[in-house]
């Protein structure tokens, strides 16, 4: 089975532009977005305009193509009244998935969050139930982002039910991009720090896309948690963990954070043993593109 032809919903996007770029050279990509790509994605040969709301549109932009990789979503609770994060992200998500069934695709891989397991943007002394947290910890979004996400996983599971296609759901958490660059010293220790510490470089969210669209192996549904492999703290994780909330949630897996003091807490074991995930961009690499003068989008 090949995967050679795919659309990247999204693609005009931060986050679209890394993964159109790193599926340049193995794929013939078509990118579909409500608007034109930047000045700086212009590289993109194939671009088409549309809404992912509009069923006949996105059934016709996928015909002939073997994935596609749902980016496109309002992606946080800051962006949109809560109406619209809903309409958008869950709507989007149906159509996208209906129309790329009715259109024949093999496979679809849809941008889920970590934020449907109820850490980030939820109450704040809501505290994992393990550390690290990882595919299994149970998911309980408040606010409508999250919960917009949640409702995505279960409807594309719904559409795997019925074995036309694969579906694969990825759970980035925080990516930084060059315009967050300021918060990996600022935020770094901070108790607060709404996303836990976590993060992961564009480059290394794209790359699970990838692997994710391009994997021989039949997968029907999954989803995998995505994560640079050290938080952005200096401190060590689990000390940040009691003081944050208080106690120290139940450690499933101790040698993580004996091995590696700054773990994240989040655990990409399932994706790096099932797809061959390994983030290259460490701490140490991030820093050293902040201060760069030249920083890529």
């Amino acid at each position: 089975m090949t995967y050679e032809k795919i659309v990247v919903t999204g693609g005009a996007g931060l986050l679209g532009s890394h993964v159109v770029k790193k599926l340049s050279d193995s794929a013939q990509i078509t990118t579909v977005d409500i608007k034109q790509p930047s000045i700086e994605h212009r590289g993109v040969k194939n671009h088409i305009t549309l809404s992912i709301t509009d069923y006949e549109a996105a059934k016709n932009a996928f015909m002939g193509k073997d994935v596609v990789i749902h980016l496109a979503a309002i992606p946080n609770p800051r962006q949109a009244d809560a109406q619209t994060t809903f309409k958008n992200n869950v709507e989007g998500a149906w159509t996208v998935l209906q129309a790329a069934e009715d259109a024949g695709i093999k496979r679809v891989v849809v941008a889920s969050s970590d934020s449907v397991f109820g850490l980030s943007y939820n109450p704040p002394d809501w505290s994992p139930q393990f550390l690290p947290v990882d595919e299994t910890h149970p998911i309980r979004p408040t606010e409508v982002y999250s919960l917009s996400k949640k409702i995505t996983e279960s409807i594309s599971e719904s559409f795997a039910f019925r074995k036309k296609m694969e579906v694969l759901a990825i759970r980035p958490c925080h990516i930084i991009f060059p315009r967050g660059y300021s918060e990996i010293t600022s935020k770094g220790d901070d108790l607060l720090n709404y996303h836990f510490w976590a993060w992961v470089d564009p480059a290394d969210a794209a790359q699970a896309f990838k692997l994710a669209a391009q994997t021989n192996e039949y997968r029907g549904f999954d989803i995998y948690t995505v994560a640079s492999a050290e938080g952005l703290n200096k401190r060590p994780t689990l000390d940040l963990a009691t003081k944050r909330w208080g106690n120290m949630p139940f450690v499933k897996r101790p040698g993580i954070y004996e091995s590696c003091p700054t773990a994240s807490i989040l655990d990409t074991t399932k994706i790096r043993e099932r797809l061959g995930f390994v983030p290259e961009v460490t701490l140490e690499k991030l820093f050293l593109k902040a201060k760069s003068k030249k920083q890529p989008v």
